[in-house]
């Protein structure tokens, strides 16, 4: 996945709770993006990879003391259900959509502004819903300083 993904630098973290939920976290970020080395959508990935969507909307979370736009997909295989939610982080902002994303790219380009960004993706069972959010909140200070820390 990290070839294909042509990402600069990623993490990906377990997060398990003592009741047993587990949330994932995969952070991937871009220096530069350019042809072969941008951002790859869940959209097509996840289906790609034997996930069928069930739900994906446009949503705001609240992460701490400010509002976060993301998007929100349901997922299944094989009787499995999880929710994953998704957004992307540029100089200018926080994206929620994948247009919005390819319009940053373009706008930056052609004024000769810096490409960074990044991709922040948190996924959980459906059942752990709760937890995926209670661990979203809890890491969105964090992880907003380790973002600034180049550019985002």
């Amino acid at each position: 996945m990290a070839r294909v993904l042509a990402a600069d630098a990623t993490l990906h973290r377990r997060y398990r709770r003592a009741d047993g939920a587990e949330i994932w976290l995969f952070l991937a970020y871009f220096a530069q993006q350019q042809v072969n080395s941008q951002i790859h959508s869940p959209r097509n990935c996840l289906p790609a990879g034997g996930w069928t969507v069930t739900r994906l909307k446009n949503e705001t979370l609240a992460l701490g003391d400010r509002a976060q736009p993301a998007m929100h997909m349901r997922i299944q295989s094989q009787g499995r259900a999880q929710d994953v939610v998704y957004w992307f982080r540029t100089p200018r902002g926080t994206l929620a959509g994948e247009y919005a994303l390819k319009w940053d790219l373009v706008r930056s380009a052609l004024a000769r502004r810096p490409t960074n960004a990044a991709f922040v993706r948190y996924n959980a069972a459906a059942v752990d819903s709760l937890a995926l959010r209670e661990l979203m909140s809890r890491l969105g200070a964090p992880l907003d300083a380790a973002l600034s820390s180049v550019g985002l």
